[in-house]
Parts: structure tokens; sequence; C-alpha cells
């Protein structure tokens, strides 16, 4: 499969951006990621509401707001869209000092190729994450995620609620892995000068959050296409010098051995992709973030950069179809060592995790485990709970902004 040319221009646009005196394009040790400038000037309260008992027992004022910064992909001028946030107050003491949960809901990702067809999941279309999340959306994020048949899951969401975390559910309104920065959006048909504003709209929701309500600690809890968008959050905060406290990546990371897996499988329609689904289409869209080569994945942060600003927990299943636990395991995985294509997908995070002397991070390979395994019920959680415990022993700042 062809590599990305992304490369080039990306190098470019970085060191045009700054001062050629702080940067020194031959320093290979040098990493420097673009600023995500960004705004809460136009973010207003639109809607609110209390929840009383119900599945949670628990009294939950919710608030939902909207930053009329940034418009949804398919926002047009008669009918604009913009994205949206939840805040989820803790029970019964809606102004209470409290950790921030900060989470990013999956959705895979998609892009208008050059002939103006949508490139995603073959369950999706255009239409599916390129418009506002409304009130209801958001709230359903959280309470299909938690409630099955009438009942609690006690899963990751849920224990965070009872244990008074105040929750903010992001939307996803340019199907982007929560990762754009402003750049073009490509072969946008609904607007030419729309722009990928996922990381900017996340991080100017989590600005506002933490400036508006009291906060203590700030985690992320990225599931599937949010457990990518959570890395590009940590980053951009830690290169700002204000750490997010600790993330949770649920069944998703940029990394490099994913492309013997396309290269076996993507134009057979085997995988969880269009056929027609190209890299190359997602890199052009997200940018930055999206292309190996720039370094900025875990797995080169953690082994090249020694990152550990932000302590991390990935989890994988190795019966997850999204990871092609369902197809042969590929030659590559093989030639490696390996019986099953998850676990090759991401030992090269997982060596580089083990390599790093102290780290604060870890990688969980789960066995007979499909997606997503937070959302549900089982070790998944425990696991979670006992990074918490690990980070909070370490006492780390406050999480200010």
């Amino acid at each position: 499969m062809k590599k990305s040319t992304l490369l080039i221009v990306i190098l470019v646009l970085l060191f045009t951006s700054c001062n050629e005196d702080d940067i020194q394009p031959n320093d290979t040790n040098l990493f420097v990621t673009p600023k995500v400038n960004r705004t809460v000037t136009q973010i207003s309260l639109v809607d609110e509401m209390t929840i009383n008992g119900g599945v949670f027992n628990a009294t939950l004022e919710l608030d939902f707001y909207r930053n009329e910064a940034y418009e949804a992909g398919l926002s047009i001028e008669s009918n604009p869209e913009y994205y949206t946030f939840m805040v989820i107050n803790p029970n019964n003491n809606p102004n209470a000092s409290a950790p921030l949960w900060i989470y990013l809901h999956g959705g895979a990702q998609g892009y208008f190729d050059e002939q103006g067809v949508y490139q995603t999941n073959p369950n999706q279309d255009e239409h599916t994450y390129n418009h506002e999340e409304s009130f209801d959306d958001l709230w359903q994020v959280i309470t299909i995620r938690t409630i099955a048949n009438g009942q609690l899951e006690d899963n990751t969401l849920k224990r965070r609620i009872e244990e008074g975390y105040r929750i903010l559910v992001v939307s996803y309104s340019d199907h982007d892995w929560y990762s754009g920065f402003g750049t073009t959006y490509p072969n946008n048909p609904a607007n030419p000068n729309a722009q990928v504003n996922g990381l900017q709209a996340t991080m100017a929701a989590i600005d506002y959050t933490a400036d508006n309500y009291p906060t203590t600690h700030a985690w992320l809890h990225g599931t599937s296409a949010g457990s990518i968008g959570v890395w590009s959050v940590a980053l951009s905060y830690e290169q700002e010098g204000r750490p997010i406290t600790g993330l949770i990546g649920d069944s998703g990371a940029v990394v490099e051995n994913i492309d013997a897996i396309f290269d076996a499988y993507l134009e057979s329609g085997q995988l969880n992709y269009d056929a027609s689904w190209r890299p190359e289409g997602i890199e052009e869209k997200v940018g930055y973030f999206a292309n190996v080569n720039n370094q900025t994945h875990p797995e080169a942060q953690i082994k090249n950069f020694d990152f550990r600003a932000t302590p991390g927990i990935w989890i994988t299943g190795l019966a997850d179809p999204a990871f092609a636990a369902h197809l042969p395991t590929v030659a590559e995985a093989v030639d490696a060592g390996f019986d099953n294509n998850p676990e090759y997908i991401m030992s090269g995070l997982n060596t580089a995790i083990n390599g790093q002397i102290g780290s604060p991070h870890e990688l969980h390979f789960l066995p007979n485990t499909g997606h997503v395994p937070t959302n549900d019920e089982g070790p998944a959680n425990n696991l979670v709970n006992n990074f918490i415990d690990k980070v909070l022993a370490s006492n780390p700042p406050p999480f200010g902004l």
C-alpha cells in the first residue's frame, strides 16, 4: 500500500509556524507539536435538566452547551450546526469541587474522496457524525453505555457517576477522531470553506468546563474512535505545560503495525471499513495527528521522547473484530511471533511501554474480549480503577487551566 506523503507538508507547516531561532529542523531529538488555537468566547448554555431518581437513583443536573465558534462538518448557511457538549454534575451537589471525567465516545471516522463519495464504516454514512449532537444525543451517549435491560451495568462510566465525578461528554461532529485543529475539510460538499475542528472544539469544551466548574483532576476516557482522540488531547495539553491527570484508551490508537492489516484485508472488504476506504484519505482530512510519520502517536512519544507527563492505560480485546481478530493472522504478525492480529497491532506500543524505565503507562490484552470493554461489565473496569488509584497515589497536581 502506498505510504503517506503528508510528512513533508506537515513539517513545512510546523517549522514555518514557529520561531526560527527556537526550531532547528536538523535536530532529530526535538519534538514540537503545533499549538491548538481555540476559543471559548462563543460558548453558551442552551438547555439544562435535572434527573431525579430513575435507574441511577441519583439527582443529576445536566447542562448542555453549544460552541458557535466551530461548525459541524455538514453545517450549511441556511441551517447552521455547531459543536456541543454536556456537563453532568455530581449527584445532588452540582456545585461540588470534583474530578472531571472527559468522555469521548466512539463512532469510527470518515472522509469525502475526490469524487465526493463518503468513505467510512459500512454501517455509517456522511450524516452519521457530521452534524450537531443534541441534548438527547449526548445524554444517550451515557445512558446507552450504562443501562442495559433497564438495569445499570457495572462499567467505567457508571462507577465514575456513582463516585461523584463530574462528567463531560463532547460531541463528535467532524468524524475526525476528535483530532482536527482547523485545517480545511477536504472535498466537503456542504461548504468549501469548512474546517475540521474536532480537537479545537474538544479542548475548548474542556477549558470552559474546568474554568467554570470547580475541578480537581481531569481524566480522559475514550472508546474506539474516542480512544484515538484522547491521545491527541493529552499530547496537546502536555505541550502547553498543563498535563491531563491520566488517560484511558479503550480499543483504539494510531499505530504503525496497522499497515500490514490494511495491506492484507482492506481491499477485500473484510475489515470494518468500506472496501474503497484508504488511510491516505483520513490522514489528509485529520492531518497532523493521523500521520504516524509525524511521531505523535503513543509508541513514538513513549519510545523516542520518553513521554510520561500524562499516564495512560490502553486496553485491547484479543477477540475484537475492529482489530481484525476474526481474520487469519497476517504474515508479518506470524513472523514476529504472534498468533493473533490484535496483539500484533498493539505490540509496538506494548514494547515501548515495557522498555520505558519506571513507565507510568500500561497496556492490557484481554482474552475472549471484544470491542470497548470499559462499556461492559468485566475485568477492564477493575483495571481502570486500579490505574486511577495508582496515578492518584503519585500525588499529581490539580488540573489548572
